[in-house]
């Protein structure tokens, strides 16, 4: 399955793409952020962050138990170090579903370039 993400920002692209998996992945959540996790990450240039980072988004949610609610990007450098956090609540079986089981985030035919209204995405996730 494909994600295709736009933003104005890399910032915003990155928060987009987030947004998305977390729709692919649990359908509409709502509710308030109970908590946070901070994350840091450092790639070879946009393409191999955004798989890292959509990669950490899922790690969050499968091993953490973190139900991501809000992506906050603080900044991507131009050495492809990204700071940001991901707020959220515990993951309740009774009150979240997992509408798809996302296995990864790949590689093919991806995606992270300027585009004519700022950046876009696209991404495929191996379910």
């Amino acid at each position: 399955m494909g994600i295709e993400a736009f933003g104005e920002t890399l910032e915003e692209l990155f928060v987009h793409a987030a947004c998305a998996l977390r729709t692919v992945v649990l359908g509409e959540v709502q509710g308030e952020a109970e908590r946070s996790e901070a994350v840091e990450l450092r790639a070879d240039g946009p393409e191999a962050l955004m798989v890292d980072w959509l990669s950490e988004v899922l790690f969050l949610l499968e091993s953490r138990g973190l139900c991501p609610l809000e992506f906050h990007i603080e900044s991507i450098d131009d050495e492809a170090r990204l700071k940001a956090s991901v707020k959220g609540v515990d993951f309740r079986p009774g009150e979240h579903s997992i509408e798809r089981e996302v296995k990864a985030v790949t590689w093919h035919r991806l995606e992270v370039a300027p585009h004519e209204q700022g950046w876009r995405a696209v991404v495929y996730l191996d379910l």
